[in-house]
Protein backbone atom coordinates (compact mmCIF):
# COMPACT_ATOMS: atom_id res chain seq x y z
CA UNK A 1 0.00 0.00 0.00
CA UNK A 2 1.52 3.31 -1.12
CA UNK A 3 1.57 5.90 1.66
CA UNK A 4 0.11 9.34 1.05
CA UNK A 5 2.84 11.95 1.46
CA UNK A 6 1.23 14.89 3.27
CA UNK A 7 4.32 17.10 3.48
CA UNK A 8 5.14 16.50 -0.17
CA UNK A 9 1.55 17.34 -1.08
CA UNK A 10 1.68 20.58 0.90
CA UNK A 11 5.05 21.46 -0.60
CA UNK A 12 3.36 21.72 -4.01
CA UNK A 13 2.10 25.10 -2.80
CA UNK A 14 5.70 26.33 -2.71
CA UNK A 15 5.81 26.36 -6.51
CA UNK A 16 3.11 28.99 -7.15
CA UNK A 17 4.02 30.92 -3.99
CA UNK A 18 7.65 31.40 -4.99
CA UNK A 19 6.63 32.20 -8.56
CA UNK A 20 3.96 34.65 -7.35
CA UNK A 21 6.48 36.55 -5.21
CA UNK A 22 8.78 37.19 -8.15
CA UNK A 23 5.94 37.96 -10.55
CA UNK A 24 4.49 40.42 -8.02
CA UNK A 25 7.91 42.07 -7.94
CA UNK A 26 7.87 42.36 -11.75
CA UNK A 27 4.33 43.79 -11.93
CA UNK A 28 5.00 46.31 -9.17
CA UNK A 29 8.17 47.46 -10.92
CA UNK A 30 6.54 47.74 -14.35
CA UNK A 31 3.25 49.38 -13.40
CA UNK A 32 4.05 51.26 -10.18
CA UNK A 33 7.87 51.69 -10.17
CA UNK A 34 7.96 50.04 -6.75
CA UNK A 35 11.03 47.94 -5.91
CA UNK A 36 9.26 45.16 -4.04
CA UNK A 37 11.71 42.68 -2.42
CA UNK A 38 14.67 44.70 -3.82
CA UNK A 39 15.50 41.91 -6.27
CA UNK A 40 15.73 43.84 -9.51
CA UNK A 41 18.31 41.45 -11.01
CA UNK A 42 16.33 38.29 -10.20
CA UNK A 43 14.10 37.17 -13.08
CA UNK A 44 13.02 33.75 -11.79
CA UNK A 45 12.18 32.37 -8.37
CA UNK A 46 13.29 28.78 -8.94
CA UNK A 47 9.83 27.57 -7.98
CA UNK A 48 9.43 25.97 -11.39
CA UNK A 49 12.60 23.97 -10.83
CA UNK A 50 11.03 22.56 -7.67
CA UNK A 51 7.99 21.71 -9.78
CA UNK A 52 10.20 19.84 -12.26
CA UNK A 53 11.99 17.89 -9.53
CA UNK A 54 8.72 17.13 -7.73
CA UNK A 55 7.15 15.92 -10.98
CA UNK A 56 10.03 13.49 -11.47
CA UNK A 57 9.73 12.33 -7.87
CA UNK A 58 5.98 11.71 -8.07
CA UNK A 59 6.16 9.83 -11.37
CA UNK A 60 8.61 7.33 -9.92
CA UNK A 61 6.82 7.12 -6.55
CA UNK A 62 3.42 6.49 -8.16
CA UNK A 63 4.37 4.28 -11.09
CA UNK A 64 7.69 2.52 -10.47
CA UNK A 65 5.96 -0.80 -9.74
CA UNK A 66 4.29 -0.64 -13.17
CA UNK A 67 7.48 -0.10 -15.15
CA UNK A 68 7.95 -2.96 -17.61
CA UNK A 69 4.19 -3.59 -17.84
CA UNK A 70 2.86 -2.29 -21.20
CA UNK A 71 -0.74 -2.84 -20.07
CA UNK A 72 -0.33 0.05 -17.60
CA UNK A 73 0.90 2.54 -20.20
CA UNK A 74 -2.50 3.83 -21.34
CA UNK A 75 -3.62 4.34 -17.75
CA UNK A 76 -0.42 6.25 -16.98
CA UNK A 77 -0.73 8.50 -20.05
CA UNK A 78 -4.43 9.11 -19.44
CA UNK A 79 -3.87 10.19 -15.84
CA UNK A 80 -1.01 12.49 -16.85
CA UNK A 81 -3.25 13.91 -19.59
CA UNK A 82 -6.22 14.73 -17.35
CA UNK A 83 -3.92 16.23 -14.71
CA UNK A 84 -2.67 18.86 -17.15
CA UNK A 85 -4.67 19.47 -20.31
CA UNK A 86 -8.38 19.93 -19.43
CA UNK A 87 -7.81 22.76 -16.93
CA UNK A 88 -5.05 24.25 -19.06
CA UNK A 89 -7.33 24.29 -22.11
CA UNK A 90 -10.17 25.93 -20.18
CA UNK A 91 -7.95 28.75 -18.91
CA UNK A 92 -6.30 29.23 -22.32
CA UNK A 93 -9.69 29.52 -24.04
CA UNK A 94 -10.75 32.05 -21.41
CA UNK A 95 -7.82 34.40 -22.08
CA UNK A 96 -7.49 33.80 -25.85
CA UNK A 97 -10.33 36.18 -26.86
CA UNK A 98 -8.60 39.00 -24.95
CA UNK A 99 -5.74 38.97 -27.48
CA UNK A 100 -8.23 39.33 -30.33
CA UNK A 101 -10.04 42.22 -28.62
CA UNK A 102 -6.88 43.92 -27.31
CA UNK A 103 -4.02 42.80 -29.61
CA UNK A 104 -1.59 45.26 -28.02
CA UNK A 105 -1.60 43.21 -24.83
CA UNK A 106 0.26 40.39 -26.58
CA UNK A 107 3.28 39.96 -28.80
CA UNK A 108 1.24 39.46 -31.97
CA UNK A 109 1.47 35.69 -32.46
CA UNK A 110 -1.45 34.92 -30.12
CA UNK A 111 -3.83 35.18 -33.09
CA UNK A 112 -1.86 32.86 -35.38
CA UNK A 113 -3.66 29.55 -35.83
CA UNK A 114 -0.38 27.59 -35.87
CA UNK A 115 0.73 29.06 -32.58
CA UNK A 116 -2.71 28.56 -31.03
CA UNK A 117 -2.58 24.86 -31.93
CA UNK A 118 0.97 24.36 -30.68
CA UNK A 119 0.06 26.17 -27.45
CA UNK A 120 -2.99 23.97 -26.90
CA UNK A 121 -0.90 20.86 -27.50
CA UNK A 122 1.97 22.20 -25.37
CA UNK A 123 4.15 21.47 -28.36
CA UNK A 124 7.42 23.46 -28.61
CA UNK A 125 7.51 25.96 -31.46
CA UNK A 126 10.20 28.33 -30.19
CA UNK A 127 7.72 30.76 -28.63
CA UNK A 128 6.08 30.82 -25.20
CA UNK A 129 2.55 29.36 -25.11
CA UNK A 130 -0.35 31.79 -25.19
CA UNK A 131 -0.73 31.17 -21.47
CA UNK A 132 2.85 32.20 -20.75
CA UNK A 133 3.33 30.38 -17.44
CA UNK A 134 2.67 27.11 -19.29
CA UNK A 135 6.21 27.14 -20.73
CA UNK A 136 7.10 24.73 -17.92
CA UNK A 137 4.35 22.33 -19.01
CA UNK A 138 5.93 22.08 -22.47
CA UNK A 139 8.92 20.43 -20.78
CA UNK A 140 6.77 18.42 -18.37
CA UNK A 141 4.71 16.76 -21.10
CA UNK A 142 7.87 15.70 -22.93
CA UNK A 143 9.30 14.24 -19.73
CA UNK A 144 6.09 12.25 -19.16
CA UNK A 145 6.37 10.85 -22.69
CA UNK A 146 9.98 9.81 -22.10
CA UNK A 147 8.98 8.04 -18.86
CA UNK A 148 6.27 6.27 -20.84
CA UNK A 149 9.07 4.30 -22.53
CA UNK A 150 9.83 2.62 -19.19
CA UNK A 151 6.53 0.73 -19.39
CA UNK A 152 7.73 -1.31 -22.37
CA UNK A 153 9.43 -4.68 -21.96
CA UNK A 154 11.73 -4.08 -24.90
CA UNK A 155 15.08 -3.10 -23.35
CA UNK A 156 16.00 -0.95 -26.33
CA UNK A 157 12.91 1.19 -25.73
CA UNK A 158 12.71 1.07 -21.94
CA UNK A 159 16.42 1.33 -21.12
CA UNK A 160 18.65 2.40 -23.98
CA UNK A 161 16.60 5.36 -25.28
CA UNK A 162 15.93 6.97 -21.85
CA UNK A 163 19.58 6.54 -20.83
CA UNK A 164 20.75 7.99 -24.14
CA UNK A 165 18.37 10.94 -23.69
CA UNK A 166 19.65 11.52 -20.14
CA UNK A 167 23.29 11.39 -21.25
CA UNK A 168 22.72 13.79 -24.15
CA UNK A 169 20.86 16.16 -21.80
CA UNK A 170 23.88 16.07 -19.49
CA UNK A 171 26.35 16.69 -22.34
CA UNK A 172 24.32 19.65 -23.62
CA UNK A 173 24.00 21.06 -20.08
CA UNK A 174 27.77 20.84 -19.61
CA UNK A 175 28.28 22.38 -23.10
CA UNK A 176 30.21 19.31 -24.24
CA UNK A 177 27.67 19.31 -27.05
CA UNK A 178 25.88 22.36 -28.42
CA UNK A 179 23.44 23.31 -31.14
CA UNK A 180 21.80 26.43 -32.53
CA UNK A 181 18.65 24.47 -33.34
CA UNK A 182 15.80 25.30 -30.94
CA UNK A 183 14.18 21.86 -31.08
CA UNK A 184 17.41 20.00 -30.36
CA UNK A 185 18.06 22.26 -27.38
CA UNK A 186 14.50 21.60 -26.21
CA UNK A 187 15.00 17.82 -26.39
CA UNK A 188 18.29 17.89 -24.48
CA UNK A 189 18.49 20.59 -21.83
CA UNK A 190 19.14 21.20 -18.15
CA UNK A 191 15.44 20.99 -17.23
CA UNK A 192 15.52 17.30 -18.12
CA UNK A 193 18.19 16.72 -15.50
CA UNK A 194 16.04 18.38 -12.83
CA UNK A 195 13.19 15.96 -13.60
CA UNK A 196 15.65 13.09 -13.39
CA UNK A 197 17.04 14.29 -10.07
CA UNK A 198 13.52 14.17 -8.65
CA UNK A 199 13.12 10.71 -10.18
CA UNK A 200 16.36 9.67 -8.45
CA UNK A 201 15.16 11.14 -5.14
CA UNK A 202 12.16 8.80 -5.16
CA UNK A 203 14.39 5.83 -6.02
CA UNK A 204 16.68 6.66 -3.10
CA UNK A 205 14.00 7.43 -0.54
CA UNK A 206 12.26 4.10 -1.12
CA UNK A 207 15.49 2.22 -0.48
CA UNK A 208 17.42 4.28 2.06
CA UNK A 209 16.09 5.42 5.45
CA UNK A 210 17.27 8.92 6.30
CA UNK A 211 17.04 9.81 9.97
CA UNK A 212 14.42 12.28 11.13
CA UNK A 213 17.14 14.67 12.33
CA UNK A 214 18.97 14.71 8.99
CA UNK A 215 15.67 14.96 7.10
CA UNK A 216 14.69 17.99 9.18
CA UNK A 217 18.05 19.65 8.49
CA UNK A 218 17.55 18.99 4.76
CA UNK A 219 14.14 20.70 4.88
CA UNK A 220 15.53 23.74 6.72
CA UNK A 221 18.45 24.13 4.30
CA UNK A 222 16.17 23.54 1.32
CA UNK A 223 13.65 26.18 2.41
CA UNK A 224 16.42 28.68 3.15
CA UNK A 225 18.05 27.85 -0.18
CA UNK A 226 15.48 29.72 -2.26
CA UNK A 227 15.72 33.21 -0.67
CA UNK A 228 19.49 32.73 -0.37
CA UNK A 229 19.62 31.91 -4.08
CA UNK A 230 17.69 35.12 -4.85
CA UNK A 231 20.07 37.17 -2.71
CA UNK A 232 23.06 35.56 -4.40
CA UNK A 233 21.57 36.23 -7.83
CA UNK A 234 21.08 39.87 -6.86
CA UNK A 235 24.54 40.41 -5.35
CA UNK A 236 26.64 37.61 -6.91
CA UNK A 237 28.42 36.58 -3.73
CA UNK A 238 29.07 33.19 -5.32
CA UNK A 239 29.49 32.51 -9.06
CA UNK A 240 26.60 30.00 -9.11
CA UNK A 241 23.53 30.66 -11.24
CA UNK A 242 20.03 30.48 -9.75
CA UNK A 243 18.91 27.33 -11.64
CA UNK A 244 21.70 25.34 -9.96
CA UNK A 245 21.24 26.73 -6.44
CA UNK A 246 17.46 26.30 -6.47
CA UNK A 247 17.77 22.81 -7.95
CA UNK A 248 20.02 21.79 -5.05
CA UNK A 249 17.51 23.34 -2.63
CA UNK A 250 14.69 21.45 -4.38
CA UNK A 251 16.45 18.10 -4.05
CA UNK A 252 17.09 18.68 -0.34
CA UNK A 253 13.46 19.65 0.22
CA UNK A 254 12.09 16.62 -1.58
CA UNK A 255 14.43 14.20 0.20
CA UNK A 256 13.68 15.79 3.58
CA UNK A 257 9.91 16.07 3.20
CA UNK A 258 9.44 12.59 1.71
CA UNK A 259 11.69 10.95 4.30
CA UNK A 260 9.70 12.55 7.13
CA UNK A 261 6.45 11.52 5.46
CA UNK A 262 7.52 7.90 5.17
CA UNK A 263 8.73 7.64 8.77
CA UNK A 264 6.05 9.61 10.60
CA UNK A 265 2.30 10.18 10.28
CA UNK A 266 2.30 13.92 9.83
CA UNK A 267 -0.94 15.87 9.81
CA UNK A 268 -1.00 19.24 8.13
CA UNK A 269 -3.58 22.04 8.59
CA UNK A 270 -6.57 21.96 6.24
CA UNK A 271 -5.54 25.30 4.71
CA UNK A 272 -2.07 23.94 3.97
CA UNK A 273 -3.57 20.87 2.31
CA UNK A 274 -5.95 23.04 0.29
CA UNK A 275 -3.11 25.22 -0.98
CA UNK A 276 -1.15 22.13 -1.97
CA UNK A 277 -4.16 20.66 -3.77
CA UNK A 278 -4.88 23.97 -5.52
CA UNK A 279 -1.27 24.62 -6.54
CA UNK A 280 -1.78 23.85 -10.24
CA UNK A 281 -4.81 26.13 -10.50
CA UNK A 282 -2.97 28.88 -8.63
CA UNK A 283 0.04 28.51 -10.91
CA UNK A 284 -2.00 28.67 -14.12
CA UNK A 285 -4.21 31.62 -13.10
CA UNK A 286 -2.03 33.89 -10.97
CA UNK A 287 -0.38 35.78 -13.83
CA UNK A 288 -3.74 36.68 -15.37
CA UNK A 289 -5.07 37.81 -11.97
CA UNK A 290 -2.01 39.97 -11.36
CA UNK A 291 -2.26 41.49 -14.84
CA UNK A 292 -5.90 42.46 -14.33
CA UNK A 293 -5.28 43.94 -10.87
CA UNK A 294 -2.20 45.86 -12.01
CA UNK A 295 -3.93 47.32 -15.06
CA UNK A 296 -6.97 48.30 -12.99
CA UNK A 297 -5.05 50.12 -10.25
CA UNK A 298 -2.57 51.73 -12.63
CA UNK A 299 -5.41 53.33 -14.59
CA UNK A 300 -7.72 54.14 -11.65
CA UNK A 301 -5.71 56.93 -10.04
CA UNK A 302 -8.56 57.76 -7.65
CA UNK A 303 -8.14 54.32 -6.06
CA UNK A 304 -4.45 54.67 -5.29
CA UNK A 305 -3.29 52.57 -2.32
CA UNK A 306 0.15 52.21 -0.67
CA UNK A 307 2.52 50.07 -2.69
CA UNK A 308 3.06 47.54 0.10
CA UNK A 309 -0.72 47.07 0.37
CA UNK A 310 -0.85 46.61 -3.38
CA UNK A 311 1.85 43.94 -3.14
CA UNK A 312 -0.15 42.09 -0.48
CA UNK A 313 -3.28 42.41 -2.64
CA UNK A 314 -1.53 40.98 -5.70
CA UNK A 315 -0.23 37.99 -3.76
CA UNK A 316 -3.36 37.17 -1.75
CA UNK A 317 -5.84 37.81 -4.58
CA UNK A 318 -3.94 35.57 -6.98
CA UNK A 319 -3.75 32.79 -4.37
CA UNK A 320 -7.45 33.08 -3.47
CA UNK A 321 -8.45 33.24 -7.13
CA UNK A 322 -6.51 30.04 -7.84
CA UNK A 323 -8.17 28.29 -4.88
CA UNK A 324 -11.60 29.20 -6.26
CA UNK A 325 -10.66 27.85 -9.69
CA UNK A 326 -9.51 24.63 -8.02
CA UNK A 327 -12.65 24.25 -5.92
CA UNK A 328 -15.18 25.00 -8.64
CA UNK A 329 -13.40 23.95 -11.84
CA UNK A 330 -10.33 21.74 -11.47
CA UNK A 331 -11.53 19.47 -8.67
CA UNK A 332 -14.98 18.58 -10.09
CA UNK A 333 -13.55 18.33 -13.61
CA UNK A 334 -10.81 15.94 -12.51
CA UNK A 335 -13.23 13.79 -10.53
CA UNK A 336 -15.50 13.46 -13.54
CA UNK A 337 -12.66 12.59 -15.89
CA UNK A 338 -11.33 9.93 -13.52
CA UNK A 339 -14.65 8.09 -13.90
CA UNK A 340 -13.75 7.21 -17.45
CA UNK A 341 -14.42 4.05 -19.37
CA UNK A 342 -11.63 1.92 -20.80
CA UNK A 343 -12.76 2.94 -24.27
CA UNK A 344 -12.49 6.64 -23.39
CA UNK A 345 -9.01 6.08 -22.00
CA UNK A 346 -7.83 4.33 -25.16
CA UNK A 347 -9.37 6.91 -27.54
CA UNK A 348 -7.95 9.92 -25.69
CA UNK A 349 -4.45 8.51 -25.31
CA UNK A 350 -4.10 7.13 -28.83
CA UNK A 351 -5.53 10.17 -30.63
CA UNK A 352 -3.88 12.90 -28.61
CA UNK A 353 -0.41 11.52 -27.97
CA UNK A 354 -0.14 10.07 -31.48
CA UNK A 355 -0.84 13.55 -32.85
CA UNK A 356 1.66 15.15 -30.41
CA UNK A 357 4.40 12.69 -31.37
CA UNK A 358 3.80 13.28 -35.04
Amino acid sequence: MRKHLNLIQFSRALVPFFVILLHAKAFLTTYFHYDFLHLSNVDRSGGVYYFFALSGFMVYYLYHQSFGDPSKLKEYLYHRFIRIYPLYWMITFMILPIYFIYPNLGSGNEREIGHILSSLLLFPDGRPPILGVAWSLVHTVFFYLIIGLLFFKNKWLSLFLPVLWAMLSLFFSLHILSSTNYFINYLFNFNNLIFLLGFLCAYVILRVEISVKISTIMVIIGLAGFPLAWINEQNRFLPIDLPYTTTIASVLLILGFSSLDLQKEIRIPRLAKLLGDASFSIYLTHFTSMSAISIFFSTASSLAIPNIMLAILLITASMIGGVFVYAFVEKPLYRRLRKRTKRMEIVVVQSFFSFWLC
